[in-house]
């Protein structure tokens, strides 16, 4: 809400406060028509309260901003009271609010240090990431860089895949194949291939998976030796996994494992049992649920004893209400998991009904690459590595074409490379499934990450050629259609990241960076600065100087890295 649509909310509850209730942000709506105003406020709620049709309603409200002067008109439209603000009074308080703010001090206050645990990236140890990790990697830091700038305390968590029977069958290949020495040096990519072999094998000589389940046993039994392969696997992965997360500048608090939660599993179900939430069907150990809620039953024990996936997810989930105090907890993986993490939530809900709003599952549709079925087990895995190397190269030739003049070019091309895949994935409602294509993904035209950053990289060199000055900017120097339109547009900026903090959705950022983008360009077109008389280029420069702020942030946001040239 901006000050404008408070100074109306404020002259209509004060002159009619049994509308009080019914008034509010949410209300507002953008004209139908922009020739109407800058804001609309339809009456037709009001109408049962005042007994009035709402077109009468509106004519009684718009007699209350007759005599004020910060509207240059305001008109009654079929029952909707369309506001055209006055634009001297409306460009001093947008540019006056981001200096009074110091660019961003307000909004940094709006989670109040509410402490929400983002659980994102999650790869399984002893597999290389692959691009079917990039979603989760990518959405959850972007999530947890909107709620750390608007101020909450955000707690990032990657609950690694390291527990399961998959480490028995690589150990028991490695025991027959390989040597503890080779798989040191070889690292992740060699780890891959030898579970490849290993369900190649096990297809001719099916007992093989009998080897595996006991060398698993060894593993929870804590063998010595098995203990020593584990441990490997988890260095090798951490080592690659690192290196990707460097390129893509993700971190995280908190790293810890399936196996973490290992000691706590007795413990859960007993807490469970004590509730009564526990039955045995079938030799298993359950959570059954109404039959309203339309779920099989969440299994906690196979009927040898052995834990499940749900089973350590319920106790990380007691962990961290624990440990972190959260007000949220937030569970960033693909739509596929989602009856895993109805049943998870809801079992925590039963166990105590004031966990209900606590934890969120931030579902996201899949990514895939044209002509390839996924498959760890058969070796159809695209390694994320690859694909930020790969664009990278492709960005290379295009410099080498374009700019080959560019200093630190392959450095520049990673970043832009980088900066390509992640706004390919944010750009879109991260429900949506995405098909990876290279061309549009790195083409430096059109609704793209390069072509956002070649954006940035224009604004600064704007700045730079404008250099520094004392002057105070002339805002009457930028009344113009193109200033008047981008300024109206930086003002969404608070809105915008906190509509994205609420529905968990960076693509609300991502698509306010193309407006902002369109919004710069018409702008450019239209209004020289650099060679302008003194006092419009300063006044202009000022407006660029607040645009190449935000628009920073927002990249900042996405996790886009800045270019200094192109």
């Amino acid at each position: 809400m901006n000050i404008f649509q408070s100074l109306i909310i404020k002259k209509v509850t004060g002159a009619y406060p049994a509308l009080k209730e019914l008034v509010g942000a949410a209300l507002f709506e953008n004209p139908k028509n922009p020739e109407f105003g800058d804001t609309a406020l339809p009456c037709f709620r009001f109408s049962s309260v005042l007994k009035k049709s709402p077109a009468a309603v509106a004519e009684e409200l718009r007699n209350l901003f007759e005599e004020d002067d910060s509207f240059e008109s305001v008109t009654n439209i079929n029952g909707y009271l369309n506001f055209k603000y006055r634009k001297e009074r409306y460009i001093e308080y947008v540019c006056g609010s981001f200096e009074k703010n110091t660019l961003f001090n307000d909004i940094k206050s709006y989670g109040g240090g509410k402490t929400v645990v983002i659980d994102y990236s999650h790869p399984n140890v002893a597999k290389n990431m692959g691009i079917h990790n990039l979603r989760s990697t990518i959405i959850g830091q972007s999530i947890y860089n909107i709620h750390e700038f608007l101020g909450f305390k955000a707690v990032g968590v990657n609950h690694l895949g390291d527990w399961g029977t998959q480490f028995g069958k690589l150990m028991w290949a490695l025991e027959e194949w390989s040597s503890y020495e080779e798989v040191e040096n070889k690292g992740i990519l060699f780890l891959n291939e030898i579970y490849v072999r290993f369900h190649n094998e096990a297809e001719i000589k099916p007992e093989l998976e009998e080897k595996a389940r006991e060398w698993f046993k060894k593993l929870e039994d804590n063998d010595e030796p098995a203990l020593k392969w584990w441990k490997l696997f988890i260095k090798v992965s951490m080592d690659a996994y690192n290196d990707i997360y460097r390129r893509l500048n993700i971190k995280f608090d908190h790293i810890t494992g399936e196996s973490f939660y290992i000691k706590f599993l007795d413990d859960t179900v007993n807490r469970l049992d004590e509730r009564g939430l526990t039955e045995f069907s079938e030799g298993a150990l359950v959570v059954k649920f109404d039959d309203s809620e339309n779920m099989p039953p969440c299994l906690l024990k196979k009927s040898d004893g052995a834990t499940l996936y749900a089973t350590r997810d319920i106790a990380a989930a007691m962990y961290r209400l624990i440990e972190f105090k959260p007000n949220r907890v937030l569970y960033v993986t693909d739509v596929a998991q989602e009856l895993h993490f109805a049943q998870v939530f809801k079992v925590m809900e039963m166990y105590d009904p004031t966990n209900k709003d606590i934890f969120r599952h931030i579902k996201f549709g899949r990514l895939s690459f044209p002509n390839v079925q996924m498959s760890t087990r058969k070796g159809n895995i695209v390694p994320l590595s690859e694909v930020l190397d790969r664009a990278r190269d492709k960005v290379l030739d295009i410099i080498e074409e374009r700019n080959a003049d560019i200093p630190d070019k392959l450095q520049t091309a990673d970043k832009i490379g980088i900066g390509a895949v992640i706004f390919n994935d944010l750009s879109v409602s991260r429900i949506k499934n995405i098909e990876f294509d290279w061309d549009k993904t790195l083409s430096f035209e059109g609704e793209t990450g390069p072509h956002v950053q070649y954006s940035y990289v224009r604004i600064m060199n704007i700045l730079e050629k404008t250099g520094s000055f004392d002057t105070i900017a002339d805002l009457s120097l930028i009344k113009d259609e193109f200033s008047y339109d981008l300024i109206k547009l930086l003002e969404q900026f608070e809105p915008k990241v906190k509509q994205a903090c609420e529905e968990y959705e960076p693509s609300v950022i991502a698509n306010y960076l193309i407006e902002l983008s369109k919004s710069f360009n018409r702008f450019y077109q239209n209004n020289r600065v650099v060679g302008e008389e003194v006092k419009t280029m300063q006044s202009r420069a000022y407006l660029i100087n607040i645009l190449g702020t935000v628009y920073g942030k927002c990249m900042d946001l996405l996790g886009i890295p800045k270019i200094d040239k192109m």
